[in-house]
């Protein structure tokens, strides 16, 4: 008699392989078009694997992005290491503005018009991932007196408030031009609310 042995792969590698094939298909045919049967049928699972992992298809958008906010925290802290805290503030902020695999999700769920889901998922990784690493560094600052903060949580509000400015400008592709000058702005605006020294800080936005 022939017995066919299943391979269990372990938890966290098919949740992985779920995630995974969510993003090639949310990249490639969008989001709303993307259904959980084409997930579970990209990754070669059963649907009820599927279910095992995630509710729905919007818990598998925020694990994508989790995934992907807890990595740059990982790789940037480790990177930094021996920094200051104004240079790991400039550090920081060049690697949110640095051209990423995830933009393309991000701009799929600006053209799908998904406004309130785009910023449901971003606002979870900044309280959850960004905002205590922001608050770290901001610490450090005071510390060494290149920053000057006393209420730091709701000076770091501000700071996305401003950034959101930027990325408003990148999404709805404003000229070069146009987009040069909120930088500075953003820029003269985040060396006041942070008490940092005017004309240190410095926007590389690509």
């Amino acid at each position: 008699m022939l017995f066919i042995t299943r391979i269990r792969k372990d938890p966290e590698v098919r949740r992985l392989e779920l995630i995974d094939a969510a993003l090639e298909l949310f990249n490639s045919a969008g989001y709303e078009k993307t259904m959980i049967i084409d997930i579970v049928k990209k990754a070669g699972v059963a649907k009820g694997t599927f279910f095992y992992y995630f509710s729905t298809k919007e818990a598998i958008l925020e694990a994508i992005c989790a995934r992907w906010a807890t990595e740059l925290a990982t790789s940037f802290q480790l990177k930094s290491r021996q920094l200051s805290g104004l240079n790991k503030l400039q550090s920081f902020l060049l690697q949110l503005f640095l051209p990423d695999p995830l933009d393309v999700l991000f701009d799929r769920l600006w053209n799908e018009k998904q406004f309130n889901l785009l910023y449901h998922i971003w606002q979870q990784q900044v309280e959850t991932v960004f905002n205590p690493l922001l608050a770290d560094i901001i610490q450090q600052g005071n510390q060494e007196g290149t920053m000057y903060v006393i209420h730091i949580d709701e000076t770091i509000a501000f700071l996305w408030s401003t950034l959101n400015c930027i990325w408003d400008a990148i999404f709805l592709k404003e000229p070069a031009e146009i987009l040069r000058v909120k930088a500075k702005i953003a820029e003269s605006v985040l060396e006041r609310i942070l008490g940092i020294k005017e004309g240190i800080l410095e926007l590389s936005i690509t």
